[in-house]
């Protein structure tokens, strides 16, 4: 697994373990293990956002579908890559 890119969440899930394992066996520092889990907690509060906006979409009955599209919520990958404009 390239640690420097992940592509899914199982991967990203599997970064979280390995930190753990790694602080635990002292072959990181503390310092970079916070860094880690900053960054791990931004991308969680970004899928949560995204997770809301589902459920708005839902609550209304469809009619907060133009909001996902005007914020193109959702269809960058984890890659860095983006997805069509007409997608």
């Amino acid at each position: 697994m390239d640690t420097n890119q992940p592509m899914s969440f199982a991967e990203v899930r599997k970064m979280i373990i390995q930190t753990i394992v790694d602080l635990r066996a002292r072959e990181i520092d503390a310092t970079r293990g916070l860094a880690i889990a900053a960054n791990l907690k931004c991308l969680n509060d970004n899928v949560q956002v995204e997770i809301n906006a589902a459920k708005l979409a839902l609550q209304t009955e469809g009619r907060a579908y133009n909001f996902g599209r005007v914020t193109r919520m959702g269809q960058l990958t984890m890659g860095g890559t983006q997805a069509p404009e007409n997608s």
